[in-house]
């Protein structure tokens, strides 16, 4: 569930990174359209469990996309660090729910408390 936090603050950055660095018309807008679809399916995934697999295929995409289409190296770090982050932050270890375990307590038998044969042996 943090992780899923996490994912929401990251989400945000890639679409305000796009605006900001010289990024290339098309990485551009990838990267604004593929942000606001994480941010949006990030959000979701706090309160449905299945919108995970959605997000984490967005950051997957864009962590691929700058080898299928021509890039420049700050293209490709911005896109690779991203996209694996998002995907790491929706499928790793800590998205999941806190599972929380009960089981009920051992039953002990308690011996009955006039059990006079047990004293007299042990007195003889």
């Amino acid at each position: 569930m943090v992780s899923r936090c996490i994912a929401i603050l990251i989400s945000a950055w890639f679409p305000t990174l796009a605006v900001i660095l010289p990024l290339g018309p098309t990485h551009t807008t990838h990267a604004v359209v593929a942000g606001i679809l994480a941010t949006v399916l990030s959000f979701g995934s706090l309160s449905d469990n299945r919108l995970r697999i959605p997000t984490a295929v967005v950051g997957a995409w864009v962590a691929l996309s700058p080898f299928v289409i021509s890039s420049t190296l700050l293209e490709k770090v911005l896109a690779v660090s991203w996209g694996m982050t998002m995907f790491v932050c929706m499928i790793g270890p800590f998205s999941a729910e806190p599972l929380t375990i009960r089981r009920r307590a051992a039953e002990t038998e308690v011996p009955p408390a006039g059990s006079e044969r047990e004293f007299g042996e042990a007195a003889q």
